[in-house]
């Protein structure tokens, strides 16, 4: 991969839970296309093996670090990235977690909460905050 080639070529994206699993994987295949990377997860360690894979293969590349369901730190994660990025093409939600694997009477109400917050706040958030990133080209998916 050559940096500024491939049908992505000058497009930036933003991949939550860009630090494992479909995220990770998500975030090096739009690189490989030609698109700049944010990851955004909430643990550093995968992040960073999953951005300088990227950049030691041509691509670029950066994290941020948020708790997807926090909006505190997601408005901060999107400042963060308008300032780095300048704009946002192409938004992948990929953070989530499977929550407690239980009967429904043996999960509690704080487990069931931490669920939502991920799946579903966090979900959200993303799209509430990441419209208004790509607002100003009048273009995004």
């Amino acid at each position: 991969m050559t940096e500024g080639t491939g049908e992505l070529a000058g497009q930036v994206a933003l991949v939550t839970g860009g630090g494992s699993g479909i995220g990770a994987a998500t975030a090096r295949l739009l690189a490989s296309r030609g698109a700049m990377v944010g990851l955004l997860d909430h643990v550093e360690t995968g992040m960073a093996s999953v951005r300088d894979d990227i950049i030691a293969k041509g691509g670029e590349a950066f994290t941020l670090m948020a708790d997807v369901g926090n909006e505190m730190q997601m408005r901060g994660a999107f400042e963060a990235f308008a300032a780095k990025a300048g704009r946002l093409d192409t938004l992948v939600l990929c953070a989530g977690i499977n929550g407690v694997w239980a009967p429904i009477d043996d999960i509690t109400p704080a487990e069931w909460d931490r669920t939502m917050h991920v799946n579903l706040r966090g979900t959200y958030l993303a799209l509430h905050l990441g419209v208004r990133c790509s607002r100003p080209q009048a273009a995004g998916r």
